[in-house]
């Protein structure tokens, strides 16, 4: 639980600096279009500096808030799949998750890398049932 927070807590820093920026550039086209309104010279009000140019492509790299960290998504699979009672196919579940989720994930990634990494991950009660099918794993309490 608190890891969750601590990905909330770095998601909301992500999106309060990329909030930030956008504000900067409004700013910046608000000064810009009441220079063009007072008459002034076009070039001397939208030239912008290289170094800025470069570190806002460098922010946008380096910051992704579209991602969705693999403990989110694989509780989500997991979830999915024990409500579902059935095994399901990749399909399947891509299709609950980016409709009802409102994720914005690859078909491919999570084909090749999600479900993977949740089957070998030893956290998570989901397990390969056929090629191409996963299942919900459920756990047998041996009495005696």
């Amino acid at each position: 639980m608190t890891k969750l927070i601590v990905e909330l807590i770095h998601e909301r820093k992500a999106i309060a600096s990329l909030y930030e920026a956008i504000e900067k550039r409004l700013n910046r086209i608000e000064e810009i279009e009441n220079t063009i309104s007072e008459g002034h010279a076009l070039s001397q009000a939208t030239t912008i500096q290289k170094k800025e140019i470069d570190y806002t492509k460098f922010k946008d790299q380096k910051i992704k808030p579209s991602s969705i960290p693999y403990d989110i998504i694989s509780k989500d699979i997991c979830h999915i799949l024990k409500a579902s009672g059935i095994p399901m196919n990749a399909s399947q579940i891509y299709s609950v998750v980016t409709k009802n989720l409102h994720f914005n994930l690859g078909y491919k990634n999570l084909v090749s890398n999600i479900l993977p990494k949740a089957v070998d991950d030893n956290s998570l009660p989901i397990e390969k049932v056929h090629r191409g099918f996963w299942q919900y794993r459920r756990s047998e309490k041996i009495q005696g």
